[in-house]
């Protein structure tokens, strides 16, 4: 479990190491963009297949951080990283369920592409889970074995 933990929190780590830096510089504006225009170029060039792949991201994510947290609250010792991880899952929870009700009004027709992400939710999800991320790969170099 300790070795599958440290895989995926590396895998989170790397994942969200450019979004990192381009929020840390003050430009996170210019990469959300970017996804912005992949995201709708893919949904044109998958047309109605776009709805289910969409929804299959989405309930990928959802497992993923489940998968993540629950390997991370039977590996991890430190009460304060702990708690941490409590609070990030709580957050990520709420992030999801918020995700899923924007999906389905986009996907309804009830909200533009440009305004499917709440960018400053977004960022703070960014921030938390490549910080979370990171202390979980030190606490597991530096206090316990892989």
């Amino acid at each position: 479990m300790t070795l599958a933990l440290g895989i995926l929190a590396a895998v989170i780590l790397s994942g969200y190491s450019f979004y990192f830096y381009k929020i840390i510089i003050g430009r996170p504006g210019e990469f959300e963009l970017s996804l912005l225009k992949s995201l709708g170029e893919w949904i044109l060039a998958r047309r109605l297949r776009a709805r289910t792949d969409l929804w299959l991201m989405l309930l990928f994510s959802a497992f993923l951080e489940l998968t993540y947290f629950l390997l991370a609250f039977a590996v991890i010792k430190n009460p304060l990283l702990l708690f941490f991880t409590t609070f990030l899952a709580g957050f990520e929870f709420l992030h999801l369920l918020m995700l899923r009700r924007r999906f389905s009004l986009f996907l309804k027709g009830g909200l533009m592409l440009k305004n499917l992400f709440l960018w400053p939710v977004e960022r703070i999800s960014a921030l938390f889970l490549f910080t979370h991320s990171l202390l979980v790969l030190l606490s597991l170099i530096f206090w316990q074995t892989v």
